[in-house]
């Protein structure tokens, strides 16, 4: 399996939209990898992760033909996630589309379920909505994916288990350490995940005085219970992602050192990288 982040930003973006803040100016300063949008993702070229405001950049950015993308799956209804008005330029009047091309099917919990019913009404059923209930694993073409609770700052946020049938992944954000239900489906189930995909909102605190993210003392102390209780090993990859300026002033060019010393991949835009199945 392999995984493209397209985006890797909190809300703000960074540099965020009207900060001076150090981090920010740094980030401006340096561009590159430091230059972060808004959180989103692609998994084996086909399956997308969220559809947020920067949407349309990133597809000029990747080479993306959006109308050969079928499935897209939300984690929650914040904008920066979610952004259901550049959906409706689907259709006709807006796009001339190709003759086969049959919509596209987005996936996620009831807290986008009244809003996207309009916005398929608007699109003349080029695009539809799926609501999917907590734990309960459904098919994508060749991937089965299993929403599970997140806790974060919305009604019904979710973070997902996705499994070619070649190997799984856990794309968690955005969220906190994850709700003691999440945990014991993780434990009941057990899943041998390849790679895990984690919110690092807060960068390289040890801590934060706010519930809905993570930071890297979080994160440290959510692979330590993902290795208790038995879905990750040592061949595990784990993946620090949605970074904000909030997180002790570290741009990416800092904090991906401090993420390789604690075994952690700090993501960037444009990053992809692909995982296997190995035997446990």
């Amino acid at each position: 399996m392999k995984i493209k982040y397209l985006g890797t930003a909190a809300a703000e973006g960074m540099p965020a939209l009207f900060c001076v803040c150090d981090a920010c100016k740094k980030a401006r300063k340096l561009g590159g990898k430091n230059i972060r949008t808004r959180s989103q993702a692609i998994v084996n070229d086909k399956l997308l992760i969220d559809f947020p405001c920067d949407t349309y950049m990133h597809i000029l950015q990747n080479g993306i033909d959006l109308t050969d993308i079928h499935h897209c799956i939300i984690t929650h209804i914040h904008g920066d996630h979610y952004y259901p008005t550049d959906m409706v330029y689907v259709k006709p009047g807006f796009a001339e589309l190709p003759e086969d091309y049959t919509g596209l099917h987005i996936y996620g919990s009831s807290d986008i379920a009244e809003e996207m019913e309009r916005i398929k009404e608007k699109t003349g059923g080029l695009t539809d909505y799926r609501c999917i209930p907590a734990f309960e694993p459904f098919q994508i073409e060749d991937f089965t994916v299993t929403p599970l609770k997140a806790r974060h700052g919305a009604v019904d946020p979710y973070i997902y288990i996705i499994d070619d049938g070649k190997s799984q992944l856990l794309y968690a954000n955005d969220t906190d350490l994850f709700p003691e239900e999440t945990w014991a489906y993780l434990a009941e189930k057990k899943p041998k995940l390849d790679l895990v995909s984690m919110d690092c909102t807060g960068g390289a605190y040890e801590d934060l005085s706010y519930i809905g993210h993570m930071c890297l003392g979080r994160n440290i102390k959510c692979r330590e219970r993902l290795l208790e209780i038995g879905v990750c090993d040592e061949n595990t990859k784990f993946v620090l992602n949605h970074f904000s300026h909030n997180g002790l002033n570290t741009v990416y060019d800092d904090f991906v050192k401090i993420a390789e010393e604690h075994g952690f991949m700090a993501t960037y835009d444009g990053m992809e990288t692909e995982f296997h199945a190995t035997k446990r």
